[in-house]
């Protein structure tokens, strides 16, 4: 057993090695032109990694710029808070009136009966079953 594996990977060398003398000129060309192909990889490797790097720049710099403007509105909205408090505001006033509040919603103020959404319900099952069998019958 060992034996045939030593005979197999003596001929398949010895036929490599003699497969390579018939064909020097092919394998050089053949090195010759995989170590350009290798060469042109390299540099559209490095050229992606160059313009990638870019872009990365940008991207992070276009983030800092919209945190360095997120500060400075917050600072003018402080800077006016106290202006507005220096010339007289009454900050009882301020404090009245809510900065900020939920958006009025339609659920809010009308929620569907029972009826009406099992009616919405059977509605769409309708329209998807129709749906479906016009389908089939096309297919």
């Amino acid at each position: 057993m060992v034996g045939g594996a030593v005979v197999n990977a003596l001929a398949f060398s010895g036929s490599n090695y003699l497969f390579s003398m018939f064909n020097a000129k092919a394998a050089d060309e053949e090195r010759v032109r995989h170590d350009k192909a290798l060469e042109e990889f390299q540099n559209a490797q490095a050229e992606y990694s160059r313009r990638r790097q870019l872009r990365l720049d940008y991207l992070n710099e276009q983030l800092r710029k919209e945190h360095d403007a997120a500060q400075a509105l917050e600072d003018v909205d402080d800077a006016m808070r106290a202006y507005w408090e220096v010339t007289g505001g009454d900050l009882k006033k301020m404090k009245d009136v809510p900065e900020d509040g939920l958006e009025p919603a339609l659920s809010d103020y009308y929620e569907p009966s029972a009826h009406q959404q099992s009616c919405e319900i059977a509605f769409i099952i309708g329209g998807i079953g129709l749906v479906g069998f016009a389908a089939s019958r096309l297919l």
